[in-house]
This record gives structure tokens, sequence and C-alpha cells, in this order.
């Protein structure tokens, strides 16, 4: 009997779309492989909500999503006051 072996398939990475950067907070929009729109945050509330069914969300997330509507309607990038940037 010969014993056959499949490699694995690596889990495709997330692109990120957009990344939104707030006084102490950063928020990210990823796409997923199955084409779905993911967000991110490094708050300690977005954290905790891990274990939840529901979509994760925080006041960051919110502030990030009307920054990223206002871009898509006027087709222009906010300015970032980050003067490395």
């Amino acid at each position: 009997m010969v014993a056959i072996r499949f490699r694995r398939r690596e889990a495709p990475e997330n692109e990120v779309l957009g990344t939104y950067s707030f006084t102490n907070r950063t928020v990210r929009v990823l796409s997923t492989a199955d084409g779905h729109i993911l967000w991110t945050c490094d708050c300690e509330k977005f954290r905790r909500q891990s274990d939840q069914r529901e979509p994760l969300w925080c006041k960051h997330i919110a502030k990030a999503a009307a920054r990223r509507s206002l871009e898509r309607l006027t087709r222009r990038v906010a300015v970032t006051r980050d003067p490395e940037r």
C-alpha cells in the first residue's frame, strides 16, 4: 500500500482595503477570500467581543466607516493630520 500525502493549502491572506488611524487606535478594512468585508480594530472593546457571533463593532469602526463613506461619496481620500505620512 502506498501512502499519499497532500499538502495543506495555506489560508489566503485578507487584502487590506483601507487603514484608518485615530488618536490611539487603528481600524483596518479587509477583503476576505470569500469576498466579504471585515472591519478590525485594536481597541479592548473590539477584542472582548471575539466570542460573540454578531458582527464585531466599536465606536472607532463607526468613525472609520463614516470616513470611508464620505471618501467614497466624494471620491477623495481624507487628508490625515499625521505629519509622518
